[in-house]
C-alpha cells in the first residue's frame, strides 16, 4: 500500500511539473503520446493477425512502392512521418477544448480521432494518398479501433499536462450566467419618495 501512495505521489510530482502553458507545445506533446498509444495497439492487432500492416509500412507507401517499405529505411520513414502527423493532429483538437471546455473530454477525444480516421485513411486511400491497400474488413476496424485510442490517449494528454487555465470551464460560465438572470434584480429610482407620493395622491 505504502508504495503504491508512493507511486501516485510520483506521479502528480511529474504531472505538476510537466505543466505546460504553451498550446503549441503541449499539442505536439499530446499527440506524439496517442500516436505511441496508437503504435502500441496497431502492434498488438499486427501480431494477433487482426491488421494487414503497420502505420510505418502505410505511411511510408506514400514515398516508396508497397514491395519497399518493408526495407528497414523505408520501414523508418514512414513511422517518423507518422509520428509527425500525430503530433499534429492533436492541436485541432486543442482548439476544441479552448472553445467548448474541458467537460466530456473523453467523448470528445473519442470522436476526434474517429474522424481522423475517416479523413485520413477513407478519403487518403479514396484519393491514392496510400500505396498499400488492406484487402480485408478487419483491417479497417483495427485502424477504428487504433484512431479512437489515439483521440482518447491524447485528450487525456491534453488535460494532464495543460495549465488549467488555457481551458475555459464552460460549464461553471453557464450556471453563473444562468444564476444572474433567475436573481431579482432591485429597481432603484431618482424621484424622491415625498415627491411620488404628492404626484400620486
Amino acid at each position: 500500500m505504502e508504495q503504491l501512495n508512493n507511486l501516485i505521489g510520483f506521479l502528480k510530482t511529474i504531472q505538476r511539473v510537466l505543466r505546460i502553458k504553451d498550446s503549441i507545445t503541449v499539442s505536439l506533446f499530446s499527440g506524439f503520446l496517442g500516436t505511441l498509444a496508437m503504435d502500441a495497439s496497431n502492434l498488438l492487432f499486427w501480431r494477433v493477425k487482426k491488421s494487414e500492416t503497420l502505420y510505418g509500412h502505410i505511411a511510408g507507401s506514400i514515398f516508396v512502392q508497397p514491395f519497399r517499405t518493408n526495407q528497414r529505411k523505408n520501414f523508418w520513414l514512414g513511422q517518423i512521418t507518422h509520428l509527425i502527423t500525430g503530433a499534429t493532429l492533436a492541436y485541432p483538437l486543442n482548439y476544441i477544448y479552448k472553445k467548448t471546455g474541458k467537460d466530456n473530454y473523453v467523448l470528445k477525444g473519442a470522436f476526434f480521432g474517429a474522424v481522423t480516421w475517416e479523413l485520413i485513411y477513407g478519403i487518403g486511400r479514396r484519393f491514392k494518398v496510400f500505396s498499400i491497400t488492406p484487402h480485408f474488413t478487419k483491417t479497417h476496424y483495427a485502424e477504428l479501433f487504433n484512431n479512437i485510442l489515439y483521440g482518447i490517449t491524447t485528450a487525456q494528454a491534453l488535460i494532464t499536462f495543460s495549465e488549467p487555465s488555457m481551458f475555459p470551464d464552460i460549464q461553471n460560465k453557464t450556471t453563473a450566467q444562468n444564476m444572474k438572470r433567475d436573481t431579482v434584480q432591485p429597481i432603484y429610482s431618482d424621484v424622491n419618495s415625498k415627491v411620488e407620493n404628492s404626484v400620486l395622491m
